[in-house]
């Protein structure tokens, strides 16, 4: 009889939990970033929110999903000027990413989520799904997180259109519910660069604005390499912005 494992952390099985184990399980692969969010907030944001929501998920289905040990590298060469930054090119990270969901398919898992977390990514990550799709048989698909509960996160948001962008009042508000204490508000600036009048450009992870996202055309010209309302995550509501990102 097929035991279920104690974890759903991948990392932590053992090579004879993966061979017992439900291989109709989900299995979660955030694809993140390693680079600068303004003066305030850590290298490693889009790493700890995307886990933070892929551990919720966990949480919530145990039962249902295993969590891969994060890829913490994107394609953020655009970033690159802040010291700090590291970046991988797409074509490398398109062949790593489908490497690993090849690997997950010999192994006999059918369902993947590349889960991203760093808006660059979002490209690649697709071709990636679709490749590994194409060349295995399996399901795998990809989804930025921000993308999944846009509409709840508008339900209550502080900030205007434009507020919720890169180190703005979204990610703030998550990294402070999760480590209050690697978050330095008072560094930050509000700098937000949405055009309401546009109707193609989205400077809003939330969703508001035209279909179009400029953001790697702009980021090198952005004081603090920051753009939104970090602010306003500062609020007493950030741990309800945390529960909706789940």
């Amino acid at each position: 009889m097929r035991t279920a494992p104690v974890t759903t952390a991948y990392g932590h099985l053992t090579w004879e939990d993966v061979r017992d184990a439900d291989k109709d399980r989900v299995v979660i692969l955030n694809v993140s970033a390693t680079e600068d969010h303004g003066p305030h907030m850590p290298l490693d944001t889009d790493t700890v929110l995307g886990m933070a929501v892929a551990e919720g998920v966990a949480k919530a289905a145990p039962e249902e999903v295993f969590v891969m040990p994060p890829v913490p590298y994107g394609f953020n060469e655009h970033h690159k000027d802040f010291p700090g930054v590291i970046w991988i090119q797409p074509e490398t990270l398109i062949a790593f990413v489908t490497d690993i969901t090849k690997s997950l398919a010999h192994h006999g898992f059918r369902r993947i989520l590349l889960l991203n977390s760093h808006g660059s990514n979002h490209p690649v990550l697709d071709l990636a799904a679709r490749k590994t799709v194409i060349e295995t048989g399996i399901i795998c698909v990809s989804a930025s997180y921000w993308n999944l509960m846009s509409a709840r996160i508008n339900e209550i948001r502080k900030s205007e259109i434009g507020g919720i962008a890169h180190a703005g009042e979204f990610e703030a508000a998550m990294y402070m519910h999760l480590h209050p204490e690697r978050v330095v508000l008072e560094k930050s600036t509000t700098q937000n660069l949405h055009n309401a009048d546009s109707k193609f450009f989205n400077l809003d992870l939330a969703g508001a604005g035209g279909g179009s996202d400029a953001y790697a055309l702009v980021v090198r010209g952005i004081p603090g390499r920051h753009h939104g309302r970090p602010d306003r995550g500062q609020s007493r509501d950030r741990q309800k912005v945390f529960r909706r990102g789940h």
